[in-house]
């Protein structure tokens, strides 16, 4: 009985001190709930359908705003490799002209600085990706590779190569002449695969860059853009050459 009595005493005193203090009120009612959270929950509402629209809509503009931006930054970036290219042609050319005496011409497949000289051709790193890399004296790789005139009392020729960087998605075709006395000059084009712009340099006209525009060539293979041979005696044969551009269809000087 007195164990009864004490908790009827207890609960009499809960109740006076939940009565007369305001914030255990506010939060638990007579059933001991929690009628402020309670009411918290009932007041939760999501997003209305204008407000989905107006969300909508602002990230509908900002793409249409940010989109081609993006697109137009990627094509310089891409357009901007192959600049680089041609003129690092010139800076290599140098460097083999320097040891051989003669320049030199890219080739189509990879192989390594030790192999005969297999022509001219245009070095595309997107139809034989081991041009991507620089050829080795054991490794397949790109390179730079000329070979002199026949020597006038033995008739031999001697023949040197070099390695050059052109990287992923690349095309880049170095032409090079050379008469029975040495004389030698080259013209170097480079197009990155992803890219509208084909740049090229001449040897005989110093620290000039020409480029041909084509909004149609990016993702086609090959150099796209029409190619001058290399010629002796030395004269500005790219410049104002067809060059398959559009609206532009000259190759014209970089301004």
């Amino acid at each position: 009985m007195k164990e009864v009595a004490s908790r009827r005493r207890t609960a009499r005193n809960l109740n006076e001190i939940l009565s007369t203090h305001t914030p255990f009120t506010r939060f638990f009612n007579t059933k001991g709930g929690f009628t402020m959270i309670q009411k918290l929950r009932s007041n939760q509402k999501g997003f209305t359908l204008i407000e989905l629209m107006i969300v909508i809509a602002i990230i509908g503009i900002l793409a249409a705003i940010a989109v081609p931006q993006f697109m137009a930054y990627r094509l310089r970036s891409w357009n901007t490799a192959a600049k680089s290219i041609v003129h690092n042609m010139k800076a290599d050319e140098a460097n083999l002209n320097s040891e051989l005496g003669v320049y030199g011409h890219t080739e189509q497949a990879a192989t390594t600085l030790q192999a005969a000289d297999a022509g001219v051709a245009a070095a595309d790193t997107s139809a034989d990706t081991q041009l991507a890399i620089p050829a080795t004296d054991t490794t397949n790789g790109a390179r730079l590779c000329g070979t002199t005139a026949p020597d006038p009392i033995s008739g031999n020729t001697r023949t040197l190569a070099i390695q050059i960087s052109l990287g992923r998605s690349m095309v880049c075709l170095v032409d090079d002449v050379n008469n029975a006395n040495d004389d030698s000059t080259f013209h170097a084009f480079a197009r990155h695969y992803k890219a509208d712009t084909a740049y090229a340099v001449d040897n005989d006209i110093e620290n000039v860059i020409y480029s041909v525009s084509n909004p149609t060539w990016p993702n086609l293979a090959g150099l796209q853009a029409t190619s001058i041979a290399a010629a002796w005696p030395p004269a500005e044969d790219i410049g104002g050459a067809a060059g398959g551009g559009v609206p532009t269809a000259t190759w014209e000087r970089l301004r």
